[in-house]
């Protein structure tokens, strides 16, 4: 069927505070449960999908499970989650091109992925790339705050990738998604990630 059938996902602002607190705190039992209570929203995506391939609702949930799951992982894991998010997120549109709550979800992993790219020149595309998303979610929603700021947030967005390029630069960082040591909340602000969040944006 073209809307598909809800999935019971918690919403975006309940997980992603959790998410992010318990990432900061590093509990070890918190954050394991956090994930195993997000792969299990992959499960039900995929079973879903599975029942009807082009469910874009459980699409658009999967790839907004994945970026929240990508809070809690570091390195070349976090990087694969985010990019299986922006894949499920495309397909999503694909089926459905006006969802503006995936819209705007995209262009958070764009931009998150953006701020992963050591090559100014890749960030900028990315950094385009989830801008024009979030232009058209306002398109489709115009008087909706959180996309505004988000997209407020974005405008700062190359200068802020460059600061963080500087920053891992004088620590001596190599290759890799890099994440400044000791101010997550300063890091997932950054990537979009803190509008996403903390608004409460829900697919």
């Amino acid at each position: 069927a073209g809307e598909g059938s809800p999935i019971p996902f918690p919403s975006v602002d309940l997980v992603g505070k959790r998410a992010r607190r318990m990432a900061q705190a590093q509990d070890p039992r918190q954050a394991a449960e956090m994930v195993r209570m997000l792969q299990e929203h992959c499960i039900q995506a995929r079973t879903a999908l599975e029942a009807n391939p082009n469910d874009h609702t459980a699409l658009a949930k999967w790839g907004e499970v994945l970026l929240e799951l990508s809070m809690l992982k570091q390195g070349e894991e976090a990087v694969a989650l985010i990019m299986q998010s922006i894949e499920k997120l495309e397909k999503s549109l694909d089926i459905m091109p006006d969802n503006h709550n995936a819209l705007v979800v995209l262009a958070s992993a764009l931009n998150a992925r953006a701020f992963l790219q050591q090559d100014p020149t890749v960030a900028q595309e990315l950094f385009n790339e989830a801008k024009k998303n979030c232009l058209k979610a306002l398109e489709l929603e115009p008087t909706n705050q959180r996309y505004k700021q988000l997209l407020e947030a974005m405008e700062d967005a190359p200068q802020l990738h460059a600061q963080l390029m500087a920053q891992i630069q004088t620590q001596g960082g190599g290759a890799g998604a890099p994440k400044p040591e000791g101010d997550d909340e300063w890091f997932y602000d950054m990537l979009g990630w803190g509008i996403l969040l903390v608004g409460g944006v829900a697919v």
